[in-house]
């Protein structure tokens, strides 16, 4: 009896130390100090766990994760290409590793990666939205205008999202599309001034220059320090032949940090 229960006790700990030396007992105790914010701990689990099996997907991925949160982006990097070349069809991966292209300024390779997990799943609506910022940073605009509309499609009451568009619109002078947009977004948003000078942006555009200051005038009562709002109401002013007051504004945007008033000082009010 007493041999039969030391062959079992020799068994159990035969078992235990095989199963803490498999890469899938370092991944999920990983996952676990992750999950606990001990992301120090959790790569030193993972580096076992890769080390045990290096084409253990989920553990690159997982330490691609941790990277990032702990700044490592180059390292995050190579992980999620070694992920990908492991989980081709990783959906997740892709997109993470789209965000962290974007992170870096590697937008082109960012659009391809949102790209990707679109193609493998078209659900994947956010990424619609990161995919149109980085178009919109590489001055693809049209472009990004249709993501965010397809992100509208899933989300129409993201108004940020409509802000976003209304910006890119105004970038291929949409103007119309444009106040659309603004009018939506500032029925909620009714105390944010980068919108009222966008649309009174647009608005002196389209030479409905009355509707034009009201905007300019409604970004100031907002915010009486806004230097592109005293610019933009200069030149306002300027376009209908009102120099004084235009001069004005140009000197209290140059003194609040406008870096073009003083050149518009210079070539109208001297």
């Amino acid at each position: 009896m007493y041999k039969t229960l030391f062959v079992i006790a020799n068994l159990f700990i035969s078992m235990l130390a095989f199963s803490q030396n498999t890469d899938m007992f370092f991944y999920k105790r990983a996952l676990e100090q992750k999950n606990k914010g001990l992301y120090n701990e959790s790569l030193q689990d993972l580096d076992k766990a890769i080390a045990i099996n290096s084409v253990n997907g989920k553990a690159l991925f997982v330490r691609a994760e941790v990277k990032v949160l702990l700044n490592d982006e180059q390292g995050a990097l190579r992980d999620f290409n070694s992920c990908i070349s492991v989980l081709p069809s990783d959906t997740e991966a892709y997109f993470q590793r789209g965000l962290l292209l974007a992170r870096i300024d590697k937008h082109m390779g960012a659009v391809k990666d949102f790209s990707t997990a679109l193609e493998l799943d078209k659900e994947k609506t956010a990424a619609y939205y990161y995919r149109a910022r980085s178009k919109a940073i590489l001055s693809d605009y049209r472009s990004a205008i249709c993501d965010y509309t397809k992100y509208l499609d899933f989300f129409p009451d993201s108004v940020n999202v409509i802000y976003l568009r209304a910006c890119n619109k105004v970038e291929i002078k949409d103007y119309f599309g444009a106040i659309k947009d603004l009018d939506n977004f500032i029925n909620i948003k009714k105390e944010n001034v980068d919108a009222y000078i966008k649309r009174g942006i647009s608005k002196m555009e389209l030479d409905s220059t009355n509707g034009a200051l009201i905007d300019f005038n409604l970004a100031l009562i907002y915010d009486k320090k806004s230097a592109e709002a005293y610019y933009r109401r200069g030149l306002y002013y300027k376009k209908i032949g009102n120099i004084l007051s235009a001069c004005s504004d140009f000197s209290r945007a140059g003194e609040l940090g406008h870096n073009l008033a003083y050149g518009a000082i210079r070539a109208l009010c001297q």
